[in-house]
């Protein structure tokens, strides 16, 4: 018995680590960053990422992330994306968030009873989970998306509006949205689209995550970032930025950054308590009156006999 709570003992860190690992970067073309906690890594082929963890590629980068579901997610160029961000309310807890660039999706077919896959997410469309190949370029008001096979939804989201218009897809179709319209759909992608697409986007990649099963890779510390790296995500819808803001909240000490804050806070007014505490303090009671001393003030006088 001893023995046996020893072995779980010895176990418990090792299951809590696996819990907190959602993927991990199997092909890795140039450059890219991790955001975690209140600092960033530079990624590389092995390292693991966790819930929360913002990937950022360069300008000319690729990168394969194989998730824990064995979802394989591919980031293009000039990609900015959070894993497992926190969802509104009733919505699927895995999920990518794309602030903007290109993502291809392949997702298996689930087993019933098997948890949900990731959902793709932005400010502007939610993508439920479906079996399939998604090839999606999003920007701040642009969406396209190529189905290469299976069968999805896209729900658009209207600035400012909680009602979304549902649009199904098939494997062939092409979609896309200049917000802020709706979407159309087509029989056949853009030619711009197409001349666009990151070239590792053309070929069916082998997974990749059995070489790096029994390999623990630990990124390399990058520079610290500035209100400006991070900007967007600061100032992104609330279900987003808010759990941001509990993650960075030392970064409120940081001179540079606190100016940044300050001189931007009504783009996210949640800082306020933060950067000035003193407002939000409880206010001392009034005072009573106060009786009077009358030892201290003498003798009353006394009547005029």
């Amino acid at each position: 018995m001893r023995a046996l709570v020893l072995v779980a003992a010895m176990l418990a860190p090792c299951l809590a680590m696996a819990a907190d690992i959602v993927g991990t970067i199997t092909i890795l073309e140039g450059q890219a960053l991790i955001y975690r906690g209140t600092g960033r890594l530079h990624a590389a082929e092995g390292v693991r990422v966790a819930p929360g963890d913002i990937v950022e590629t360069a300008a000319s980068t690729f990168a394969q992330v194989e998730l824990a579901d064995q979802t394989v997610a591919q980031f293009g160029p000039a990609t900015r994306v959070i894993i497992n961000a926190a969802a509104p309310k009733q919505k699927a807890g895995r999920s990518l968030y794309l602030m903007n660039g290109w993502v291809k999706l392949l997702s298996t077919k689930r087993d019933a009873g098997a948890e949900p896959g990731f959902e793709l997410r932005s400010a502007n469309f939610e993508i439920a989970p479906a079996p399939g190949v998604i090839v999606l370029r999003a920007a701040a008001d642009t969406v396209e998306l190529f189905v290469e096979n299976g069968s999805m939804r896209i729900a658009e989201r209207q600035p400012k509006a909680s009602a979304t218009t549902t649009v199904s897809l098939k494997g062939g179709d092409f979609y896309q949205r200049k917000l802020p319209a709706r979407g159309t759909v087509a029989s056949v992608s853009s030619p711009a689209f197409v001349a666009d697409m990151p070239r590792p986007f053309r070929d069916s990649l082998p997974p990749r995550l059995e070489r790096f099963r029994e390999r623990q890779v630990a990124g390399r510390d990058a520079p610290p970032f500035a209100y400006a790296d991070v900007e967007d995500w600061l100032q992104a819808e609330p279900a987003v930025r808010r759990p941001l803001m509990q993650r960075w909240r030392s970064k409120a000490q940081e001179p540079a950054f606190r100016a940044a804050l300050i001189s931007q806070l009504k783009a996210h007014p949640e800082w306020d308590p933060i950067l000035f505490p003193e407002k939000y303090r409880p206010k001392d009671p009034p005072r009573p009156p106060q009786a009077v001393d009358r030892a201290a003030s003498g003798p009353l006088p006394s009547a005029t006999r």
